[in-house]
């Protein structure tokens, strides 16, 4: 009898560690607050009758053996709908006009679908208070697309009181992610597209240049570039990276050209240097005089760019006139530019008024620092053009104005006179 009790009791605690076992192996973890659903991150995407044209998408573009793996992954997958607009949108619709994702190239569909997978990571949204769990965070995320081709954008996700934007897409966070073993599904509105924008130009590293100059663009979007354009000439080029790119101006450069930046993705707004007529630069094209000190035309004691600039030296209230050597109509000019060097501070009057050039009513001043080159660009409106008779000049006047003793022998230097 004790053998036979031994024995249910043997029995019995086999049983209790049999059940105890199986109760954890069936236990469902808890991730980020909400229990996790056993089957992959792929599985769930084959699951949800939402996402059936994005499942299908995998399985043309031959990615199904790169995705259903028990790596860890994050998607972020647009609902049919997105992928539907997306499709109407693009032009791959059928002959009766609905969309079919099986018009889309391979290549194509294959740059589609990993631009909505981080591979390696499992991170949810919405951060839950006492929870562990990997998050996402606001910043740029590579995807599976970005290892296959480098120049393609990064993945911009921002994560803000637990709601998820990724490239424009917003979603409540909290219930719309979806946890499976081995990562989350994100359900978004729209389509993620990586592809670069067009290229955009922001500044230069000169405003003015002479053939052969090296200068430097600063932009965005500067991927795949194929041509640097000034007008019509294609310039030497090396693309630094995706926001420089080193140009070197080309040969047949007078004073002025638009320059342009060429990508795979579109074309940069212009962007303009030099100046559209150049008074002086090295000399005069035309003649010139003044008052008061002495006038050099070409001095080579301190030069802003090429080899001369004119020297004047000035006292107060004396001054240099410049006549161009050809008519100039004002309406076709937006700025006065010149670069000038003064030896002490000093103000000086500016005036382009032909037929009234020394009247102050008529024209503006500027202050100078001292000792260093003032790049000076004054809007031609602040000339008072409707002012001057037919909209007709040739003739710049620069006079000291600053209404105190200057020292004798003070001098400025003026270089790269001109209209833009």
């Amino acid at each position: 009898m004790k053998n036979i009790y031994n024995k249910l009791m043997q029995i019995a605690v086999c049983v209790f560690l049999v059940a105890t076992a199986s109760s954890c192996d069936n236990d469902i973890q808890d991730i980020g607050g909400a229990q996790q659903n056993y089957n992959t991150a792929y599985g769930l995407i084959l699951a949800n009758t939402n996402l059936t044209t994005f499942a299908k998408a995998i399985q043309l573009a031959g990615l199904e053996s790169s995705l259903n793996t028990p790596d860890d992954f994050t998607y972020f997958v647009p609902n049919n709908t997105a992928l539907d607009a997306y499709l109407v949108a693009n032009g791959y619709v059928n002959d009766l006009g609905y969309p079919d994702i099986n018009l889309v190239p391979v290549d194509d569909l294959k740059q589609l679908v990993l631009s909505h997978v981080v591979k390696g990571v499992k991170k949810r949204v919405a951060k839950l208070e006492g929870i562990e769990a990997d998050y996402l965070t606001t910043g740029d995320y590579a995807t599976m697309a970005n290892a296959v081709n480098p120049d393609l954008y990064l993945l911009s996700i921002n994560v803000t009181n637990n709601v998820l934007k990724v490239n424009g897409s917003d979603k409540a966070a909290p219930g719309l992610d979806y946890y499976g073993t081995n990562g989350f599904v994100n359900v978004l509105d729209n389509v993620i597209v990586l592809t670069p924008p067009a290229p955009a130009i922001s500044s230069l590293s000169q405003v003015l240049a002479s053939a052969g100059d090296v200068i430097t663009i600063t932009g965005q979007n500067f991927v795949k570039v194929k041509t640097v354009k000034f007008g019509s000439t294609e310039a030497t080029f090396t693309a630094v990276s995706n926001t420089e790119i080193k140009a070197t101006v080309p040969a047949d450069f007078d004073s002025y050209a638009l320059i342009v930046v060429e990508t795979e993705f579109g074309v940069s707004a212009p962007s303009g240097i030099g100046l559209k007529y150049l008074l002086y630069e090295d000399s005069l094209k035309g003649t010139g005089g003044g008052w008061g000190g002495a006038v050099t035309w070409q001095s080579t004691e301190k030069v802003s760019r090429g080899t001369y600039s004119i020297k004047k030296v000035i006292g107060s209230w004396e001054g240099i006139t410049m006549k161009s050597e050809k008519l100039l109509n004002v309406a076709d000019y937006q700025f006065v530019k010149m670069s000038i060097f003064p030896t002490e501070s000093t103000k000086i009057f500016i005036n382009i008024n032909s037929s009234d050039l020394y009247n102050s009513d008529k024209g503006t001043t500027v202050t100078l620092v001292p000792g260093q080159w003032n790049n000076i660009s004054i809007p031609i409106s602040n000339l008072h053009p409707e002012l001057i008779p037919g909209g007709k000049f040739d003739e710049i006047l620069i006079q000291e104005f600053s209404n105190i003793t200057i020292t004798p022998a003070s001098t400025i230097y003026l270089d790269d006179i001109g209209f833009l």
